[in-house]
């Protein structure tokens, strides 16, 4: 007794706190405990990275494998939206340390699903009381698939049809106010932690994730992507969207039997080859950057399909699921992401730097070497990058590369919201190549789909008079010339393309080691140029760097 007399307050202190933590656990959705772990892991990696770092420089891979273990942690038991951050993490291996990506990797397949009394209660309260046997002939207990914010189960309409029901998981609701507001925090924190402008983001960010959280929208971008792509890229396809039971948290859409697009072994037993598929996807990808203008926000291999054509077996199909996470570009953006895309293959510094000063970057070419995964440069200085670079050098590229970001992200107020996301899309296109090999010719694709996205620019505007035609001869030949240029550079970049492709089946060969494709050079080069590898997490290498010269 007299125990608890001296040491009541800590008695009385740690007894709240209990009641707290179980009572959030049990009926508040864990609110406050995700938010508290978040906040210590934050903590904790501030403190790794601008303490121990300093203290202990050389053991900079161990202080990667710890925090990337302690965030690997937290969003595997935190789940939800963590679990869609981690999957983001494990596509940023040309940025992160391969602590990171390797570790991360394993949260793509496994994102935890909720029973079916939990999937009752979703509708319930979206369906007046009903639940899936009330709607359904069929109704499967055990879904086939689950993602971070929802999980797909198998059904039958009434009249027999197949379909795939996507039910929200129901702490969701309750849970992204609170993630989001956790997030604008703790990037609040690590803009002034590591002196680097992050904050400007997080409108964009929370935006579209409250959006994907609402089904009736996914349903409308999903109908939308069926106009946009059935027809205009061939051999794709949108599942069809039952409209009479669209709710908020619950989409029913026609079934579509399929394997996930990095299965490859499932896709050459269907006797097709890898190749052409990543055609297909990156073109419909293409299409949407810029063509249509609307474009998926998460085209991991899980969202990505491949399946024989209904219509002929013998023939291939992609289907493109999952149209939650959606990027609308303003007509205006599109039309100048197609120039900038031009004028990167076609080495135009001039127009290149005209549409970067326009949307407040100063940094042109660190920003063509953001939107290419390469090395991106006016002038080239050879032999640097083969030879050995000391530590003292890469310190200094880290310090250079620090302030390049600065300087690149100065007017945060001009850059096009767009750019946010679409850099999202664009690294998880890299990836899927990369992870296929490097099999398909990115950058050429893009460029091709950018110029037929001028195209339809031009088209509108001589239809609506807006532009007007010189058709004297000196136009005409400088519009040839410019035409024989860009295919010139195409050309170029493709036997570049195949000369990579072919040193590699040559090492694999007589060597047996894999060298890698144009991806992975590309990002090694990437990492070199610009010291980009753990720069965000190794950025108080400053002090060091002033003690070494």
């Amino acid at each position: 007794m007299s125990w608890f007399i001296r040491n009541k307050f800590k008695v009385i202190a740690g007894s709240g706190l209990l009641a707290l933590h179980q009572f959030d656990t049990h009926y508040r959705y864990e609110r406050f405990n995700r938010n508290v772990r978040t906040f210590v892991a934050a903590a904790a990696t501030v403190w790794d990275y601008k303490v121990e770092l300093d203290r202990h420089p050389d053991d900079v891979e161990e202080i990667h494998a710890r925090v990337a273990k302690r965030w690997y942690e937290l969003c595997r038991g935190n789940g939800g939206l963590y679990i869609k951050l981690g999957q983001s993490v494990s596509l940023m291996s040309h940025v992160m340390p391969p602590q990171f990506s390797e570790l991360f990797a394993e949260l793509q397949d496994k994102a935890p699903y909720v029973d079916y009394e939990a999937v009752c209660e979703v509708f319930r309260e979206d369906y007046n009381g009903q639940v899936p046997t009330d709607l359904f002939l069929e109704f499967d207990h055990e879904p086939v698939a689950s993602a971070s914010i929802a999980q797909v189960h198998r059904a039958k309409l009434q009249d027999g049809t197949e379909v795939a029901v996507k039910v929200q998981k129901p702490n969701i609701r309750y849970q992204m106010p609170f993630d989001l507001f956790c997030y604008r925090i703790a990037t609040w924190a690590f803009e002034k932690t590591f002196d680097l402008p992050l904050y400007w983001t997080t409108d964009e960010v929370c935006d579209t994730i409250t959006r994907e959280a609402d089904f009736k929208a996914e349903a409308q971008f999903t109908k939308q992507a069926r106009v946009d792509l059935m027809g205009n890229v061939d051999k794709v396809y949108v599942p069809l969207v039952y409209d009479k039971f669209t709710r908020t948290r619950v989409m029913v859409q026609e079934w579509i039997p399929g394997v996930k697009l990095s299965r490859y072994a499932d896709i050459a037993n269907m006797g097709f080859a890898l190749k052409p598929i990543m055609t297909t996807v990156m073109s419909a990808f293409g299409h949407q950057l810029f063509v249509s203008g609307r474009v998926h926000g998460d085209p991991h291999p899980g969202n990505i399909l491949v399946r024989p054509d209904p219509n002929n077996s013998k023939e291939y199909q992609v289907v493109i699921i999952d149209h939650g996470l959606y990027v609308i570009e303003s007509e205006g953006f599109r039309q100048t992401y197609c120039k900038l895309w031009k004028s990167m293959v076609l080495g135009d510094f001039d127009q290149l730097k005209e549409v970067c000063t326009s949307w407040g970057i100063q940094d042109s070419e660190m920003f063509a070497s953001m939107q290419l995964f390469k090395p991106f440069r006016k002038h080239h200085q050879g032999s640097t990058h083969f030879r050995k670079t000391s530590r003292t050098e890469m310190l200094e590229m880290q310090v250079r590369a620090k302030e390049r970001v600065r300087e690149l992200l100065k007017e945060t107020h001009k850059i096009p919201r767009e750019l946010i996301m679409l850099g999202r899309t664009l690294n998880c296109l890299r990836a899927n190549n990369k992870q296929a090999g490097s099999i398909v010719n990115r950058i050429n694709l893009f460029a091709r789909m950018a110029v037929k996205g001028d195209a339809v620019t031009r088209n509108e505007q001589l239809d609506q008079g807006v532009l007007k035609v010189d058709r004297s001869r000196w136009q005409l030949a400088s519009a040839q010339l410019s035409v024989f240029w860009f295919r010139t550079r195409l050309l170029v970049i493709e036997l570049v393309h195949q000369s990579v492709l072919l040193w590699r089946s040559i090492n694999l060969f007589f060597t047996r080691r894999d060298v890698g494709g144009m991806e992975e050079v590309c990002c090694r080069m990437f990492q070199g140029a610009t010291s980009l590898d753990g720069m965000v997490l190794c950025i108080d290498h400053g002090k060091e760097y002033e003690q070494a010269t």
